[in-house]
């Protein structure tokens, strides 16, 4: 059954199985002695995509208190102040006007999810700032975001009453 002119929040009503295939899009980010660095991913998501999950990994021996991430919509890699007016990729983690969205603990493989959020990209990539404030040395840290694309179409079953009715 075609569902792309579907509404997206009745679209995110359907089983997780109907979203298809989930990659991930992410990389390693070096970052300098207790400075910002920004970072942008060459992957680009779908349009309209879902975001199921977040993975952030520290390499290295971290003897900071904790590593700062935020993550945004945007076509290049952010620059200092002007990250504030992106879109966040993920709503409602941080404060408005807030730079960073998570405070992870140091020295430990951070997952944020699960998750099912549904994202309109308009032509734009993943990218944000990591920092380890009180970090001394430099060091590399792997993001990624499993994402998948929203579907067009689903076996007529899953609406037409054989399936357990979603709505």
């Amino acid at each position: 059954m075609d569902i792309s002119r579907w509404p997206l929040d009745k679209i995110m009503e359907l089983p997780d199985w109907c979203f298809g295939q989930q990659w991930w899009i992410g990389d390693s980010v070096g970052t300098s002695a207790a400075t910002t660095t920004y970072f942008y991913f060459t992957d680009m998501p779908p349009d309209v995509f879902v975001v199921w999950d977040i993975i952030v990994s520290p390499g290295g021996i971290v003897a900071g208190t904790r590593l700062d991430v935020t993550l945004c919509l945007c076509a290049e890699a952010p620059k200092d102040q002007n990250i504030r007016t992106m879109t966040r990729l993920l709503r409602n983690f941080g404060t408005n006007g807030a730079f960073y969205d998570m405070h992870l603990p140091p020295n430990v493989l951070t997952h944020v999810g699960p998750m099912k959020t549904v994202v309109e990209a308009q032509n734009n990539g993943i990218g944000g700032a990591l920092k380890i404030p009180t970090e001394t040395a430099d060091l590399e840290s792997s993001i990624a975001v499993l994402v998948s694309a929203i579907p067009k179409e689903v076996p007529d079953w899953v609406v037409s009453g054989r399936a357990v009715k979603l709505w």
